[in-house]
């Protein structure tokens, strides 16, 4: 008796979750509207394992049994349908729902699947769960998580809003008067008082006076680092990547063919050059990218390799020579050097 209830315990399908913060709902109609993408850490869109960025999504729904989202990803406007089932208070979608038992022996579950209601306090409530986990007699392995995310109407969204006539963008306020010429080919929201925006098929920053922060060059502008004030962009021109901040400002330079994504205060991310490496802060490099490759971090320094030699090199941008690659105590401190971003070879 106890090896079945371990049996079917270990896997996560007989887990008891969470829906008493659903609001009662009667269909799923009553999730129609307009919502604001994002939150901190998560997206309307990625719940639905969507990849695409957009400001607003709209649910639109029409079938009993199916979830329209409705959404702009640059200026082209995207429908997708999710098939699921409406049950008590939320709309459940199943994206991967498979379970293998031999009683005794094996038991196996891989579920991933959200549920979508309103909250008790009127938001958009969707809570994301994923379940990979089984046994083998009593060894239990895998992993299995439930997350709860809210997301505001559009209406909450106070700043200037993009708005779309006759297939251009602009911007206009919170009582429908345009304030922004209508003029660009896409709009995104403002962040920090700052909208990327495209005209003539290259992207730019302008300001709330409809002001250019930077000129139309970029091929892509991306939002990251949300977490942080202010935030900064990634951009590209052709295959070049650098960061640009809030006042349009070149940070790092757009040299590179790859930008690490972990770009938080204080902190380190790679940055490649052709086939040498480097590292930068969010704010600028600190260590050219010059080196061969990478071997491992030591708190906040890094072990790398420079024409056959290894180096120890810090979060200030020195060079250490090492008497060898495996522990921190190698670095000589009297061949500390400062690293010049000169070194670099720009092809």
């Amino acid at each position: 008796m106890l090896i079945v209830i371990l049996t079917f315990i270990s896997c996560g399908t007989m887990r008891i979750n969470k829906t008493s913060d659903f609001a009662k709902i009667k269909d799923v109609t009553e999730l129609n509207g307009c919502y604001l993408n994002r939150i901190s850490n998560n997206s309307i869109l990625s719940c639905f394992n969507i990849v695409e960025y957009s400001d607003f999504v709209t649910i639109a729904c029409e079938n009993p049994n199916e979830i329209k989202l409705i959404s702009h990803n640059d200026s082209i406007e995207q429908e997708q349908i999710f098939n699921g089932k409406m049950k008590k208070n939320f709309f459940e979608i199943y994206f991967s729902k498979r379970q293998f038992f031999i009683p005794l022996i094996y038991s196996s579950c891989d579920i991933e699947r959200i549920r979508v209601g309103k909250s008790k306090d009127g938001k958009l409530l969707i809570r994301e769960f994923s379940d990979q986990s089984g046994n083998l007699l009593f060894l239990g392995t895998g992993h299995s998580f439930e997350t709860p995310y809210k997301f505001y109407n559009s209406t909450a969204y106070k700043d200037y809003m993009p708005i779309q006539m006759n297939g251009l963008w602009g911007y206009c306020d919170s009582l429908g008067q345009v304030i922004i010429p209508v003029k660009y080919d896409f709009a995104c929201i403002f962040e920090y008082d700052v909208a990327r925006v495209k005209l003539n098929n290259k992207w730019g920053l302008i300001n709330k006076r409809g002001e250019e922060i930077t000129t139309f060059k970029y091929d892509d502008i991306s939002l990251i680092d949300t977490l942080s004030s202010p935030p900064i962009f990634r951009v590209y021109i052709g295959k070049k990547t650098g960061v640009v901040d809030v006042n349009g400002n070149e940070i790092i330079p757009i040299v590179y063919d790859y930008i690490g994504y972990d770009l938080l205060p204080k902190k380190l991310t790679s940055i490649r050059l052709g086939e040498k490496w480097g590292y930068t802060t969010r704010t600028h490099v600190v260590i050219p990218a010059i080196y061969s490759e990478v071997v491992s971090f030591y708190g906040d320094r890094v072990l790398v390799k420079r024409n056959e030699n290894y180096y120890m090199v810090d979060i200030d941008g020195y060079e250490y020579e090492t008497k060898g690659i495996w522990t921190m105590r190698d670095a000589i401190p009297k061949t500390k050097r400062k690293i010049q971003l000169d070194e670099q070879k720009i092809e």
